[in-house]
């Protein structure tokens, strides 16, 4: 076992520590709720319930195991994307017992639910915060030792991912690799460069009898930052050997309906929730700029099938006709328009837009199932067919209000660069992956970053 996985089995096993102290602590907290406010049910005996334990632990620790709250990478890495897994993880252990509770006939004081996952998930976000500490203080006894060339970029991704120490190889070549590690310590080998296979076989084969484990890159075939036509591989076992697969993401049919029915659901409770809002927007669009209050213009939707979208308006009457005079100063590589201080747009129009309230009218759209809360943005007609190559599979999820680039930059964002983001969308979609984005897209939205 590497020193990586003892030391994430060790974590995960704290976790579940924190997890059954944190339903001893919710029964007394529980008690003492229910002996002062009138209405509550008593506590029924521990021993009713605690047979519930065999079935949500090994469901808890499944989903822990799967969301990977444990492994260094996440503790070290976004403390947005640590809440995203810990609320995800707690999800499902909380809906195994609401299985249970319903199949078994279990009688269980809901408001000790309540008060388990409240607890529960804050003792989590604490010890993950104390984990995270404890990992970038010890890094230093743990080292990777990368072999061939590498940015300063890529060492502290490398770094951050394997929650390691680095130290760089001064040769890729095969004795320098051996005199190094017989010189002192090393955790494991990270193979960044791009090496010939047998040279590479030799280095992995040199790591092998000395019993470390190496990391090795896959150079997948992209050219530059403009070539995104190859989807990233995994890796399969056939007769004993293994083979890169390049193949398209498939979109789990199951896992669409259920974001259909969510982004509808949550595009109504947004558009009641958000009427005065929506009502007092419209009112200063129409003091100020008077009709038409709604902009709608044609966009490329899911497989590039057009439909109509609406925003609140931002320009003056007749900016459309004025974009053709305005194509000199595009500020955006690639067939896309984006100008940074656009003189069509108003002045109510650019507190809209730099609050993104402009886009509230596309509930709409999503409410019609034309677009969905996250995917890719939608462009403009004439954007959209002169789209080529590997960027057309962007048009395979239904387009969002809000996506990766929105929540990365935007239009500080390149053309490719945002392409890139697209792609990795509709790649590794997964209900998952829009919860991370939505909930990064409110700081996105406060910090204005990238508007326009």
């Amino acid at each position: 076992m590497t020193r990586n996985r003892s030391i994430e089995q060790i974590i995960l096993l704290e976790d579940v520590a924190v997890l059954i102290a944190s339903l001893l602590l919710a029964r007394l907290v529980h008690a003492r709720l229910a002996s002062s406010v009138p209405g509550l049910k008593p506590p029924i005996a521990f021993g009713e319930y605690a047979h519930l334990l065999l079935v949500f632990l090994p469901t808890w620790a499944f989903a822990a195991e799967r969301f990977g709250i444990h492994h260094l990478r996440t503790l070290t890495g976004s403390r947005l994307e640590t809440i995203r897994r810990v609320i995800m993880t707690q999800a499902w252990g909380l809906t195994a017992i609401a299985f249970i509770l319903v199949a078994a006939q279990t009688a269980l004081n809901r408001a000790l639910l309540v008060v388990f996952a409240v607890l529960s998930t804050v003792a989590l976000l604490i010890s993950k915060t104390v984990q995270r500490r404890w990992v970038f203080r010890n890094r230093g006894e743990s080292v990777a030792l990368l072999v061939g060339d590498a940015t300063d970029d890529v060492v502290a991704e490398i770094a951050r991912l394997r929650g390691r120490r680095i130290e760089r190889c001064p040769s890729d070549d095969a004795a320098a690799l051996g005199a190094r590690l017989r010189a002192g310590p090393v955790d494991e080998v990270v193979l960044a460069g791009a090496l010939a296979p047998e040279r590479m076989q030799r280095l992995v084969a040199l790591c092998a009898e000395a019993g470390l484990p190496t990391v090795v890159r896959i150079d997948h075939g992209h050219a530059g930052p403009g070539d995104l036509a190859l989807p990233l591989p995994v890796v399969e076992t056939a007769a004993g050997a293994p083979y890169l697969v390049y193949e398209t993401h498939e979109l789990d049919a199951s896992a669409l309906f259920v974001k259909a029915v969510l982004d509808r659901t949550l595009a109504l409770a947004l558009l009641v929730l958000l009427s005065p809002l929506l009502i007092a927007v419209a009112l200063a669009i129409r003091v100020s700029l008077g009709s038409p209050i709604l902009y709608v213009q044609r966009r490329g939707g899911l497989f590039g099938r057009p439909f109509s979208m609406l925003k609140f308006r931002t320009m003056r009457l007749g900016a459309e006709a004025e974009r053709d005079a305005l194509l000199a100063q595009n500020q955006m590589d690639g067939p896309v328009f984006k100008m940074k201080n656009d003189p069509r747009v108003t002045p109510l129009g650019r507190i809209l837009r730099r609050c993104s309230l402009d886009e509230l009218p596309q509930l709409f759209n999503v409410l019609a199932g034309q677009m969905s809360l996250v995917g890719p943005r939608p462009l403009p007609l004439a954007e959209t067919r002169a789209l080529h190559g590997g960027h057309r599979r962007r048009l395979a999820m239904r387009p969002g209000l809000t996506c990766l680039w929105q929540v990365s930059g935007r239009n500080d964002l390149t053309f490719a660069q945002w392409m890139t983001l697209d792609l990795e969308y509709v790649d590794r979609w997964t209900l998952s992956l829009d919860l991370a984005v939505l909930l990064r897209t409110i700081p996105a939205i406060i910090s204005g970053r990238g508007a326009r």
